[in-house]
């Protein structure tokens, strides 16, 4: 088992009365105990919890007036790393949870039927299961460039495969999409992840329905899977956004850190007022 400590902040400039969503907090589930966790909001308002039953997927909401304002998530999370099935094979479509089956159908930005055909002439011939999507990850990082600034949010799989360049998100949306192409299962999962390049962000990464259970791939390979702790968990990005605002406002700082800490670390700010991604004005 790891411990880990989350420090994350975001800050923005709200221009009219508006209610954000965070999808920031950590959820208990069969790999990751949250310990302890504190969240700090500036101004001090009042924030609420809403939590999904089937993902366990956790938001804060809050409503904001107008003005600078600042959202801060502390927390303490031990991790037991779940080794790689490596030999998992795939699951009949009559054999599969509806956790699982839903994870089958093409989303916002995973359009696996428009990618069948190039799915099955590139994997298609390949023996089902772990391995079969061990060689998407392997295809996309020999296909696709990681280049930050390639893409936009509003990007799906489609895209990353016509531009060839992209990044974790777009990795993770375009794995995806191959996998439910192929009658597997997956589904995208955003975390906290150690590495060092490139700053300190959110990181996007994979699950594929294999052997009965979820297993996490990460197509970029940036950082360890063991030290990844989940936030949330969805069919792609559009489901599990870091922050959803109702109103007007725009984002000025973000900062997703995590670091190793010795069992029965309490919370602790992790970072400098000046680390993070700077937005321009």
């Amino acid at each position: 088992m790891s411990t880990f400590q989350i420090d994350c902040e975001l800050e923005y400039e709200v221009a009219a009365q508006t209610v954000f969503v965070f999808n920031v907090a950590v959820p208990d589930d069969y790999r990751q105990r949250l310990v302890e966790e504190r969240v700090e909001l500036e101004p001090s308002l009042f924030w609420d919890e809403l939590r999904e039953a089937q993902t366990l997927n956790r938001f804060i909401r809050v409503d904001v007036p107008p003005g600078p304002f600042r959202a801060r998530y502390l927390a303490v999370v031990d991790v037991t790393p779940i080794e790689a099935d490596t030999q998992a094979p795939e699951v009949p479509i009559t054999a599969l949870p509806v956790d699982a089956f839903v994870c089958l159908r093409g989303s916002k930005y995973c359009q696996s039927e428009e990618v069948f055909n190039l799915a099955c002439r590139l994997f298609g011939g390949l023996a089902p299961g772990f391995s079969r999507v061990d060689a998407i990850c392997r295809w996309i990082r020999a296909n696709i460039d990681y280049l930050i600034g390639t893409s936009t949010p509003s990007y799906s799989a489609r895209d990353v495969l016509a531009l060839r360049a992209g990044v974790c998100r777009d990795f993770a949306h375009l794995a995806i999409t191959f996998c439910r192409a192929l009658n597997i299962p997956a589904r995208f999962v955003t975390g906290y992840a150690r590495y060092a390049e490139p700053p300190p962000d959110f990181h996007a990464v994979f699950e594929a329905f294999l052997g009965g259970r979820w297993q996490l791939f990460d197509a970029t390979e940036l950082s360890p899977m063991r030290d990844l702790v989940r936030i949330g968990t969805g069919r792609d990005a559009s489901e599990v956004p870091f922050a959803t605002f109702f109103g007007t406002a725009r984002l000025r700082r973000l900062s997703a850190l995590i670091e190793a800490a010795p069992e029965g670390a309490g919370l602790m700010r992790l970072q400098t007022p000046t680390s993070g991604i700077q937005l321009a004005a």
